[in-house]
């Protein structure tokens, strides 16, 4: 027999398929995992429980809907609601109202089956939209509550290639507006109006806007830059965008350009506005000279149908093609895009879906073609090329669904937040530079639970993650925008108040307002009557019954005590009387938000109604509950402070463990684990065995820790005996079920291997 104990310091590499089971060959077996669920990976190795979801707010008529990024600033940043017919606005972890409890909204002409299709690009305090279907729009925010959706008026094009038939227009005046125009053959439809025509009379151009449709030979036009004649003539380009062409698809900015692409009659073709002009496409001056600033088209041409699906600007300018993606510069380098000096090459041939990528660093990620892949685009100087290698090679098992969008949260974690078709969340540790290509799943708590949309904006010291979530409630279905919490990053082990691990959430804090000072008797055990003195005014009368608290270092220095008085009577708002359940260590003003009004009911939960919800109460677990018909759950005690909501489950299982047998691999052969050592850091509560259905529980409290208190965050190694046993597979599985923390640093299993 031959006995091993194997370091396992690293688990980025991900979820692996089950087609890699076998693949101990491969350098990253050691750091991969048969299953990570509702673990983030760490780029520096370790993995980390996922941080519940917080509820922000139901969905406008419980609809499905699709979540925007709205980038201001950092410290002005939103999500927008995008729904059946209409926009709101969220920021700060909550949504913008115009009262309380009324949502601000505003109307827009996108219905719920046109969402998936909408695709943008934000310039300071104006978001540009564009849908296949729909004239392009621009929202402009001025406030929180002043936001406006408007069609974009497009200025001077851009324009179809110039005519080249004998078909001939004359404008019935050179200036003005409701003026004539002529066409010597059918040219026009209904379904121009709103288009541009761009006309030249000897050498100089003048264009207008078509505003009524009379025949196909006839409109009336609106000349917005007047032309130098009269006459009929053959020098005339229609607008390219139109009912009748078809609207641009796909969106972006770059070298000072708004780019636009792929219209219904042109999807192989993108355009650029001109030089720090977004809304102007003109493709020459009055004179029809074309200089470097002016407007740009390009049309895309190779031997395969190369509609455009996404653009992304970096150094150069990535387009991706449903027959392969391709890169857009100037043709000479450092030189700057004009319109005489455009060079399209192909890069890859993997194919684009209609999914918009996201740019990391100087990589750009984008599905492919069928939706069940990700690839990454980059720059290599060894090949002096762009390569393009699969990312989600080694887990294909979790994107057969189909992938529906992506969004890339650089803070705290450096993860790419997949949606699946079928409503699962992915999760892509990605770190390039340090070789870290890692992926995990998520399965949001609640029951026929889906996931719709993710986006990600900047937050204070961490990126926010907002999901659109839909779940089964009660027997309804119900659909909500909810928050990512941050990671947790206690200040010391026994602050557990940002311990955020349920799902659907809400969090009660009873921190205290204002300075309070406790009056004579305070720091005595069963004193009635004690008066506590509030710096402003807090209390009111519902607040009799509750409980003043006071949380302050043990004399021994490890631990806290908890002081608390029962308010049994009101005053008025500055003064309560109370008494005094276990004594305060002094009778000195304590500072605000240095104690608590704990509370025992908890309200709010009324999209939970009906459902058992996990607790999380002043760092301890509690009973689960049920949410009572008016929203509120009743706890068995008062507490500071609480996070309520729906509980999940992580679970790491590792790959089955190869530490070599005397006469080479042990896979195949009988194994035994006997010891397992965690690694922890701001751990608390978990299992360990050998499957989900073989573990047992780790013991965190110490006998020096209080019985009434919760156990402090763990940081060292856990010794854990495994189930005995021998058995074909050495595996091990980590779970926590509770609403704690748990970060895994390394595992250390200790095992024999039977030979023979």
């Amino acid at each position: 027999m031959a006995g091993a104990s194997l370091l396992l310091s690293t688990f980025n590499a991900g979820e692996w398929s089950p087609d890699l089971y076998g693949r101990i060959d491969l350098d990253k077996y050691r750091n991969a995992c048969r299953a990570i669920e509702n673990f983030v990976l760490l780029a520096q190795g370790p993995a980390t429980r996922r941080p519940g979801t917080q509820f922000i707010a139901g969905t406008k008529d419980d609809g499905a809907v699709r979540l925007i990024p709205f980038e201001f600033s950092t410290e002005q940043a939103y999500v927008i609601e995008a729904g059946e017919s209409y926009f709101r606005f969220y920021m700060n972890g909550g949504r913008i109202e115009t009262v309380p409890g009324t949502a601000y909204e505003i109307a827009t002409p996108y219905a719920a089956a046109d969402l998936a299709g909408l695709k943008w690009a934000q310039s300071a305090d104006i978001l540009y939209l564009t849908h296949p279907n729909f004239a392009p729009r621009k929202l402009a925010r001025s406030g929180h509550t002043s936001w406006s959706l408007s069609e974009i008026e497009f200025l001077d094009g851009p324009y179809l290639d110039e005519n080249v038939g004998v078909i001939t227009l004359a404008p019935a005046a050179a200036s003005g507006s409701n003026v004539t125009l002529t066409a010597s053959a059918n040219l026009f439809a209904a379904t121009d109006v709103g288009r541009l025509v761009r006309i030249k009379h000897a050498s100089s151009w003048g264009w207008a806007k078509i505003i009524t449709f009379t025949s196909a030979t006839q409109v009336k036009i609106d000349i917005k830059s007047a032309f130098a004649g009269t006459g009929a003539v053959t020098s005339w380009r229609l607008g390219a965008w139109s009912e009748t062409t078809g609207w641009p698809s796909t969106i972006t900015f770059h070298e000072e350009r708004l780019f636009l692409a792929n219209a219904r009659a042109q999807p192989q073709t993108l355009w650029a506005s001109v030089s720090g002009a977004y809304e102007s496409f003109a493709p020459t001056g009055y004179d029809g000279v074309t200089k470097d600033d002016h407007a740009l088209n390009f049309t895309i041409a190779d031997d395969r149908v190369n509609a455009i699906r996404w653009m992304s600007a970096g150094k150069t300018l990535a387009l991706g093609t449903t027959g392969g993606e391709f890169n857009l510069t100037a043709s000479s380098l450092n030189e700057a895009l004009t319109p005489s000096n455009v060079t399209v090459r192909r890069e890859t041939t993997n194919g684009s879906a209609d999914i918009r990528p996201e740019r990391i660093g100087a990589a750009v990620l984008y599905v492919q073609r069928a939706g069940r892949k990700i690839y990454e685009m980059a720059y290599s100087f060894e090949n002096d090329a762009f390569n393009s290698p699969e990312l989600s090679l080694l887990a294909r098992h979790l994107m057969l669904s189909g992938i529906k969008e992506i969004a890339f949260q650089a803070e705290p974690w450096s993860v790419l937040w997949v949606v699946l078709q079928d409503g699962g969340l992915l999760g892509l540790t990605y770190m390039r530079g340090q070789d870290v290509v890692g992926w995990h799943r998520h399965r949001i708590a609640g029951r026929e639970v889906r996931v719709l949309s993710v986006a990600t904006i900047p937050g204070g010291r961490q990126d926010e993650a907002w999901l659109a979530v839909e779940r089964r409630v009660d027997g309804i279905i119900r659909r909500s925008v909810e928050r990512m919490a941050g990671a947790f990053e206690p200040s010391d082990p026994f602050d557990k108040k940002g311990a955020f691990f349920v799902d659907g959430g809400l969090s009660f804090d009873g921190a205290g307002g204002a300075a309070l000072t406790p009056g004579a008797g305070a720091d005595t055990i069963g004193t009635l009557g004690a008066v506590f003195t509030a710096a402003a005014g807090i209390f009111a009368l519902a607040d009799v019954g509750r409980e003043i608290q006071q949380l302050y270092p043990a004399p021994s220095g490890e631990g806290y005590y908890v002081a608390r008085a029962i308010i049994t009577g009101f005053t008025d708002a500055t003064h309560v009387t109370a008494t005094i359940l276990a004594a305060f260590p002094s009778l000195a003003a304590i500072a605000a938000g240095a104690w608590s009004l704990g509370a025992r009911v908890i309200g709010g939960l009324d999209h939970l109604v009906g459902e058992v919800v996990t607790i999380l109460a002043d760092g301890a677990t509690h009973p689960d509950q049920m949410v009572a018909p008016d929203g509120t759950v009743t706890l068995e005690r008062a507490v500071a402070f609480a996070h309520v909501g729906l509980g999940y489950t992580s679970r790491l299982s590792t790959m089955d463990i190869e530490a070599g047998a005397m006469d080479g691999a042990a896979q195949g052969k009988k194994r035994r684990i006997h010891r397992v050592v965690v690694r922890l850091h701001n751990s608390l509560g978990m299992r360990v065995g050998a499957d989900a259905a073989r573990t047992d529980d780790v013991v965190f409290r110490a006998a020096r820790t209080a019985m009434d208190q919760s156990p402090p965050l763990f940081s060292c190694d856990k010794f854990v005996a495994f189930p005995k046993g021998w058995d074909a597979q050495a595996i091990v599985t980590v779970l926590q079920e509770q609403p704690l923390p748990c970060t895994i640093v390394a595992l250390i299993p200790q095992l024999t291997t039977m030979d023979g």
